[in-house]
């Protein structure tokens, strides 16, 4: 039997190189008439970072600030999907039908929430992105080493430059 890919996690650093990732999660979608859900990760705040918070907002001030960077960053990812599709380079293969495209902004530890939501939505391959640095040196620490090192699916990195 063909391997078949039905749910495809794009996962995405909002960096200006991340829509090349997010081409090759278009493609693989199109060519297996799969879902996409585009997703980015708002890292934790370490202690010392909440600590400081702490000390100048009220939680419901800090809890209100982390919101409305959700939803700035869910409004850029959606920005993103636009302007690609609008596109006068575009190709018919880096088109995805809206219907088969969900976007997520999660909070958490990057490599964590990409497992889990693979794991949630039953993803059958994961695809991100990995900067350049990562593949010239050891990416020691990286969250795409980390996600390759314990996923139980395939994951697709596609190198970022800075180009």
């Amino acid at each position: 039997m063909p391997y078949q890919m039905k749910k495809i996690l794009y996962t995405t650093d909002l960096s200006p190189a991340a829509p090349r990732v997010f081409q090759y999660a278009i493609f693989l979608a199109n060519q297996f008439d799969a879902h996409v859900t585009s997703m980015h990760v708002l890292e934790e705040l370490s202690p010392d970072a909440k600590f400081a918070i702490a000390l100048h907002f009220s939680d419901g001030d800090a809890e209100e600030m982390m919101r409305k960077k959700q939803k700035e960053a869910k409004e850029e990812m959606f920005q993103r999907v636009e302007t690609l599709c609008q596109s006068t380079t575009l190709s018919s293969g880096e088109y995805i039908d809206p219907d088969r495209l969900t976007i997520r902004v999660e909070r958490g530890f990057p490599e964590e929430k990409i497992l889990s939501v693979s794991k949630e939505i039953g993803a059958d391959i994961i695809v991100m992105g990995a900067h350049e640095k990562g593949f010239t040196h050891t990416f020691l620490g990286s969250v795409a080493k980390r996600v390759l090192r314990r996923s139980k699916i395939p994951v697709v990195i596609v190198p970022l430059t800075d180009e």
